[in-house]
């Protein structure tokens, strides 16, 4: 009996299933994932829902979306904390998955003001 076919299809099960159990807990559709995503989830242990962290609020119909932090890291995480009220570990997930959400369902001005705020500190955000 040949063995490489046996190890093989021992091999396909445990992609099925852990590619099963990756679907469901972290709700990540593999069907359209980039490696630079993949890379992302083993660094950081967070799924790749971009508005998991999000700050939603009802003020508006305008979501806040961090591009990217530039070049002071620190000082864009201090900035995220202080505007939205999260703590240290949600501000680092935030950044470490740029392009992310920030804040949703927030209105004009408060996008405005909180994008100012950030790009202050070298951030690059979108609102949309």
């Amino acid at each position: 009996m040949d063995t490489s076919f046996l190890f093989a299809a021992i091999a396909v099960m445990v992609i099925v299933i852990a590619s099963d159990y990756i679907k469901r807990t972290y709700k990540i559709d593999l069907d359209n994932i980039s490696l630079s995503e993949i890379e992302n989830i083993a660094k950081t242990g967070i799924g790749l829902n971009k508005d998991k962290y999000a700050i939603k609020k009802s003020t508006g119909k305008r979501k806040l979306i961090l591009l990217n932090y530039g070049d002071n890291k620190a000082t864009v995480m201090a900035t995220l904390r202080q505007i939205t009220g999260i703590d240290y570990n949600e501000a680092k997930a935030i950044i470490d998955s740029v392009p992310t959400t920030v804040m949703t369902n927030i209105s004009d001005r408060e996008a405005i003001l909180n994008k100012k705020a950030l790009e202050f500190v070298g951030a690059n955000c979108e609102i949309r």
